[in-house]
C-alpha cells in the first residue's frame, strides 16, 4: 500500500512543475522580449532551470515538505480535521520546487544579460 506522504510528495512535485511553468511564462518573457539576443537568453534560462533541478528537488523535499507538513497539520487541526499534513506537504513541496526552478531560470537570464553587456564593452577592432 502506498503511503499518503508519497502520494502528496509526487503531487507536490507535479504541481510544482505546473506552477513553475506558469510563473516562468508570466515573469520571464518581460525580461527577454526587448533584447537583441533572445536566443542566448532563452538558452541560458533553460540551462539555469536544468542546473536548478537537483537543488529544487532537494530543497522542496526537505524545506517545503517540512514547513508545508507542519503548516497543514496546524491549519487543518484548527478546522477540526484529523490530519492535514499530506495536503500541506504537497503545497509546500510545490511552492518551493516552483520558486527554486524559476529562480534558476531567472539566474540564467541575468547571467546571459551580464555576458551580453560584457561582450558589448569590448573595444571594437
Amino acid at each position: 500500500m502506498v503511503s499518503p506522504i508519497w502520494i502528496a510528495t509526487a503531487l507536490g512535485l507535479a504541481g510544482g512543475l505546473v506552477l513553475a511553468y506558469a510563473l516562468g511564462k508570466a515573469v520571464l518573457p518581460r525580461w527577454v522580449e526587448k533584447s537583441e539576443h533572445i536566443s542566448l537568453l532563452v538558452r541560458m534560462a533553460f540551462a539555469g532551470t536544468v542546473v536548478a533541478l537537483l537543488p529544487a528537488l532537494l530543497l522542496s523535499l526537505v524545506v517545503g515538505g517540512t514547513l508545508g507538513g507542519a503548516w497543514g497539520e496546524r491549519a487543518f487541526a484548527q478546522l477540526g480535521f484529523s490530519s492535514g499534513a499530506p495536503i500541506g506537504l504537497a503545497l509546500g513541496v510545490a511552492v518551493v520546487f516552483a520558486l527554486v526552478l524559476v529562480a534558476g531560470a531567472a539566474a540564467g537570464v541575468l547571467l546571459a544579460k551580464a555576458l551580453v553587456r560584457y561582450r558589448q564593452s569590448w573595444p571594437r577592432t
